[in-house]
């Protein structure tokens, strides 16, 4: 999830652990603990475009890490913090639900997160909610503000900061439930057009969890589809798009490709411009105007060329319409057909 995310999380895991001894300190203490995992994006200069897409939500996402860094960090801060009243117990408890919260919201996203790093490079992905949802989040915020500005200790601040909390969990098993649904009506409708596929996954398209995406590979191939929890039917038009495996055979031996095959999990396609360059596209992020478009860009696009720039891979995606274009078609196509 965003950063963003993760500091509101923290921030009322924080106040919910602690709030009742250090007042709001322990929203920002919460916030910190609840951030930490993503401190592995300082590593980046240390290692290839490439290689980024794996360190990222890699072993300070593992539950290891949880294990081993919450009682160390709860006995560094006993010991910054000595004329507090908190103990070790208590901030081993805030720092152990900041780190696993992390790692288990991360989780929920098509980007995966390395659980059992550094036993296996497995990424656990569930694909119930988009990398960044202001549905989760807004409300959420709201209410942690709320609290953050009422008297410390006070029913008020309680009361807010729970209902924070509340809404953000039964928001979170909406997606799951939403998701089952989805799954189930996107899958009924490949299934009615005879369309012959080895796999099907479902995942929701940016800043929502209405529209959803699904792909479903052949021997040639994936299959894309479309479905808004608003369309009135589940008659969904599947587009072919072609895996183009033999514009990587060039690469078969470069690095960079076993570790973008290993990132997507097999999950890609390749495409060239009109100036030849092959990009490698992690065909689960989607294409950004995709429900509108189906020749539209996608969304993780890395360019195999020597010498090419990959920084930030996934915020590269070359798009045909501007984002406040984009942003409309996405909500239009929300709304249903």
């Amino acid at each position: 999830m965003d950063s963003l995310t993760h500091l509101v999380l923290g921030a009322a895991i924080g106040e919910a652990v602690l709030g009742k001894k250090i007042g709001r300190k322990a929203m920002l203490w919460g916030a910190v603990a609840d951030t930490i995992p993503d401190l592995d994006v300082f590593a980046s200069p240390c290692f290839t475009d490439a290689q980024q897409l794996m360190v990222h939500r890699g072993i300070t996402h593992s539950l290891l890490f949880v294990i081993v860094m919450a009682p160390l960090l709860g006995w560094l801060f006993s010991k910054w913090f000595k004329k507090a009243e908190v103990n070790w117990k208590d901030w081993t408890l805030l720092f152990f639900f900041g780190l696993l919260s992390h790692t288990l919201l991360d989780s929920l996203t098509a980007y995966g997160t390395g659980w059992f790093e550094p036993f296996s490079a497995y990424r656990v992905s569930f694909n119930t909610i988009f990398v960044a949802d202001p549905f989760y989040t807004v409300p959420f915020l709201i209410c942690v503000i709320v609290a953050l500005i009422a008297k410390n200790g006070s029913d008020k601040r309680l009361k807010w900061n729970k209902a924070g909390l509340i809404i953000s969990t039964l928001y979170l098993a909406f997606t799951i439930v939403n998701k089952w649904h989805v799954h189930d009506e996107m899958h009924d409708s490949l299934v009615e057009k005879n369309i012959q596929t080895a796999s099907f996954v479902t995942t929701p398209t940016p800043l929502n969890n209405f529209l959803w995406m699904a792909y479903s590979a052949d021997s040639l191939g994936y299959w894309f589809g479309y479905y808004s929890v608003f369309d009135k039917t589940n008659n969904i038009d599947y587009y072919h798009v072609n895996r183009n495996e033999s514009l990587l055979v060039p690469y078969k031996n470069d690095p960079q490709v076993k570790i973008l095959k290993q990132f997507s999990k097999g999950h890609y396609c390749m495409t060239t411009n009109d100036s030849n360059d092959v990009y490698f596209n992690d065909i689960r992020f989607g294409q950004m105007g995709g429900w509108d478009k189906p020749d539209s860009a996608f969304v993780f696009s890395f360019k195999l060329n020597n010498g090419a720039d990959n920084a930030m891979a996934l915020d590269r995606s070359k798009l045909k319409m501007s984002y406040s274009e984009a942003i409309s078609s996405l909500v239009t196509r929300i709304k249903g057909k």
